[in-house]
């Protein structure tokens, strides 16, 4: 079974930009693992193990809600989850993004599928094992154009156990 979650893409020349920017982190906090530039995303709402029929119902049912999303935001804050030792990217306007993940949220439910019920806090992950606490340093603030909701698997490679997001149609 699929381990899915639906979220926001972001676009391929932005992804890039912010794992070059997120690596000046790195000389803060070495230990901390960056996420590769193809696995930069904004996460809408995490479900988990699915089975691939219902994985492909809810990518059908959620990409019409494009129409929800938000056409660009800003990104550039930088900030922490302490306890989950995330360091991460802010977005502005957040609450602009409340329609589209009310609803995606809403399709889930109504298709009685399992859901993380953690409240949405509109970030963008860029380091995971943190541990230096808030950073002093910023990141360049740009504005993006976002795209729909899509839904996402998280597949190993076998040989490397690394991990990567590919989307289900």
């Amino acid at each position: 079974m699929p381990r899915v979650f639906a979220a926001l893409m972001l676009p391929h020349a932005v992804c890039d930009q912010l794992a070059r920017d997120a690596k000046a982190f790195a000389r803060l906090d070495p230990l901390a693992r960056f996420v590769s530039s193809t696995n930069l995303h904004l996460t809408l709402a995490f479900l988990g193990d699915v089975s691939a029929a219902d994985a492909q119902r809810l990518s059908a049912a959620i990409r019409p809600l494009a129409t929800l999303t938000p056409r660009s935001i800003t990104i550039g804050r930088v900030g922490t989850f302490d306890r989950q030792r995330i360091l991460y990217a802010g977005l502005t306007p957040a609450e602009s993004l409340d329609p589209v993940v009310r609803e995606v949220r809403s399709v889930i439910e109504r298709m009685g599928l399992p859901m993380d019920k953690k409240p949405f806090r509109a970030h963008i992950t860029l380091a995971r094992d943190w541990r230096r606490g808030y950073p002093t340093m910023t990141m360049p603030s740009r504005t993006v154009q976002l795209s729909g909701p899509v839904l996402l698997e998280t597949v190993r490679d076998p040989r490397t156990n690394a991990v990567r997001y590919r989307q289900i149609i």
